[in-house]
């Protein structure tokens, strides 16, 4: 899972996922979208966890 890689790599903390997680759910987008548009994630550090 995305959230589970960076919290791995050290880029996000599970509060800071489990807030993006709530607003992913509210709003259907994408996870990866929600930690950039917050903040916690740049789109290079999304692209590098998803690569694996």
């Amino acid at each position: 899972m995305l959230g589970d890689t960076l919290i791995a790599k050290g880029v996000i903390n599970q509060g800071q996922l489990d807030e993006a997680l709530a607003e992913q759910k509210a709003s259907g987008k994408k996870l990866g979208e929600v930690l950039v548009s917050k903040g916690f994630a740049t789109e290079a550090q999304i692209d590098e966890a998803l690569k694996g």
